[in-house]
């Protein structure tokens, strides 16, 4: 009876094992589609044995109680999970790289139906004979004093100042648009983290007593480390509690202890967002420790080129760039700043070529000549002299049909005249006569002022603390002198291409000393950059003053014959690291485009190349974790039947008791 008993035991045990392995194979199923869900297997183990007999050679005589579940498995591989988490980060930041470039390339393959290089020197598909800027020239030289030539001249230029302004603006609000999602990718990778975080603790709260495993929140917590992937370069360690310890990008930002969220420098200038460390940074002292070093060279071979959050960061640069990124850089500092960005170099080689463009027109129209020297008068009767300096050339200039001076240039800068009247003195004629000042691109501060009447700045001495430097005066006229600090002998006029530093260190009287940056932002206003330049409105209302007379009063076609012999001359360096390597406009705007492509291409390759490898690691995770529901189909069939013969087994045992205790 005893015996009979216990093999209910052994039947019901079945039973219990065989529904919570259907239990099992129904939560599998249902989570077939959950986003980091990991399959769980059951494993059986013998429950307790009872001790009926001992043998003759004193072995034991055991019979068993039946079978229960011992364990789930959490099935899981760690080396594919690393593998997949890495390819997926290096995907990421080659895939980002190319959605950029590949923005980058729509906005000079067509603009409002019109590819931009149709403007600089093709034809147009309506007109087979002036459709460009450079067809406009030709027609002008045939004759410059016809008014439908010089109409033709100021209408492309428009198209064209409209188009680049289009580019040019659209290459801008892209890097906007990078930015939003630099700044989203900063809110998503502190989610992650922070949950990680939580999931620490109440992983580390469950499986304290040692009875449970917390399946759910480990799966939770994979999967929000496969997602923080994709941003940046992560690694991690579990310890003893079940705790992970996690690294974005070499620094510790998630444990069962603390979390760190990453932050948003802002800078005030571009807006542009910079993600930092705020613990590890002192914020108040303005030393920030930023979370991506592009000083490393960006390879495979150190993994520096993981996560979209640094190739969205590195495509977007630190703010925008025109002409003066490229004109007379450091190739080195310019390869690893503005070359470094597809949108900063795009940008720079693009503003390069209509810089160019603008200012060979324009001097052939209103030509220049440098002076070595020029005392000019100042409104309150004192005497400022200056060296290299520009002045209107006006025995080689070119003029309306009003024939005034200055001569109208075609293209203008919003913010500044072409030339400023001043009194200057003619020491080849001994008198004072008016001249017209060439206002040069950096606001008139790259014309060196020699003496510049008692005028002080402001000078910090890191030793001595800030002093106040005048620099001695001068009248040609009268021959006095004014005071001076001593041991000064050089003049400095303050001004900082940069834009950003608030001293510059010179050199003056054998010193140095930081002088105080009073044009604290480079003023592109008096540029001529994409952005800033116009057609000239008084040409737009009279057409006719458009430079074509010359100093004879007669009208120039060598002048003209020049505007059209521009689009030859091999004038202009895309690269600083290859200055000699000089490109016609039309070739220099192949050249920017190819290089553009190439730089796509790579990216895009390598992309899909790793889209694949991604795919094959994922394929080769999923069959470890993933959730088949053929094979969990063919389980719950097999459980159903272990179920269905524990059910026969415990009928048949209750039948044989039943027999035996009604027969007694």
């Amino acid at each position: 009876m005893a015996n009979g008993m216990g093999s209910l035991y052994i039947g019901h045990s079945g039973l219990i094992s065989s529904r919570d392995s259907i239990n099992n194979v129904a939560n599998n199923l249902a989570n077939v589609n959950t986003p980091g869900y990991v399959r769980q297997q059951v494993v059986f183990r013998d429950t307790h044995y009872n001790n009926i007999a001992y043998a003759k050679n004193g072995n034991k005589k055991l019979t068993g109680l039946g079978t229960s579940i011992g364990e789930l498995v959490h099935a899981r591989d760690i080396f594919l999970d690393k593998a997949y988490r890495r390819e997926n980060g290096r995907q990421s930041y080659y895939a980002a790289s190319f959605e950029a470039i590949d923005e980058v390339q729509n906005y000079f393959q067509e603009l409002e139906g019109t590819a931009f290089q149709q403007i600089l020197d093709g034809y147009s598909e309506h007109d087979n004979h002036d459709g460009s800027l450079w067809q406009a020239f030709e027609e002008f030289s045939k004759d410059p004093s016809d008014m439908a030539n010089q109409n033709l001249v100021v209408q492309k230029a428009s198209l064209f100042v409209s188009r680049a302004q289009a580019v040019y603006k659209g290459l801008m609000d892209y890097q906007y648009n990078i930015n939003r999602q630099i700044s989203e990718n900063i809110d998503q990778i502190n989610k992650y983290i922070k949950q990680i975080y939580e999931l620490n603790v109440r992983i580390q709260t469950i499986e304290a007593a040692g009875r449970e495993t917390a399946m759910n929140e480990r799966d939770a917590r994979d999967y929000a480390i496969d997602q923080l992937s994709k941003y940046g370069n992560i690694s991690y360690t579990e310890g003893t509690g079940g705790s992970v310890s996690l690294k974005f990008e070499n620094v510790l930002v998630a444990d069962e202890m603390f979390y760190y969220e990453m932050g948003k420098k802002t800078d005030r200038m571009s807006g542009f967002i910079t993600p930092y460390w705020p613990h590890l940074s002192n914020e108040d002292g303005g030393l920030y420790t930023e979370v991506f070093d592009f000083s490393q060279k960006i390879c495979t071979e150190y993994d520096t080129d993981i996560g979209a959050l640094k190739a969205l960061i590195q495509a977007r640069g630190l703010n925008s760039s025109n002409f003066n990124d490229i004109m007379n850089a450091n190739p080195d500092f310019y390869d690893s700043n503005v070359g470094l960005s597809i949108m900063q170099n795009t940008q720079a080689e693009f503003d390069n070529l209509v810089h160019a463009i603008v200012k060979q027109i324009n001097d052939i129209f209103v030509p220049n000549k440098n002076m070595d020297s020029l005392w000019v008068q100042n409104a309150d009767g004192t005497v400022s002299h200056f060296k290299n300096i520009k002045v209107l050339d006006e025995e080689n200039c070119y003029v309306g049909a009003d024939g005034k001076l200055p001569p109208q240039e075609l293209f203008t800068r919003a913010g500044c005249e072409r030339y400023q009247k001043v009194t200057a003195y003619d020491e080849e004629k001994q008198e004072w006569r008016e001249y017209y000042i060439y206002n040069e691109e950096d606001i008139n501060d790259s014309k060196e002022a020699y003496y510049s009447n008692g005028e002080s700045y402001r000078v910090f001495d890191p030793e001595k603390g800030t002093t106040v430097t005048t620099y001695e005066s001068y009248n040609p006229v009268t021959g006095a002198t004014g005071t001076r600090v001593s041991g000064i002998d050089e003049p400095y006029m303050p001004w900082n291409k940069s834009g950003n530093e608030k001293y510059i260190l010179n050199r003056l009287g054998g010193q140095e000393v930081y002088v105080l940056n009073e044009n604290y932002k480079y003023d592109t206003s008096k540029q001529y950059t994409a952005m800033e330049i116009s057609i000239n409105q008084n040409l737009l209302q009279q057409v006719k003053n458009l430079p074509h007379i010359n100093s004879q009063m007669e009208v120039d076609q060598s002048m003209a014959f020049k505007l059209t012999q521009i689009w030859q001359n091999q004038s202009l360096a895309i690269s600083p690291r290859y200055p000699d390597a000089t490109y016609t406009f039309s070739e220099y705007y192949k050249e920017m485009i190819g290089e553009i492509a190439i730089i796509g291409s790579g990216y895009e390759s390598t992309a899909e190349s790793l889209e694949g490898t991604v795919a094959a690691v994922e394929n080769q995770r999923d069959g470890v974790i993933g959730v088949s529901s053929d094979e969990e189909l063919t389980r719950m069939i097999k459980y159903q039947n272990a179920y269905n013969a524990s059910s026969r087994y415990i009928q048949t045992v209750s039948d044989m008791i039943e027999l035996l205790v009604s027969g007694l």
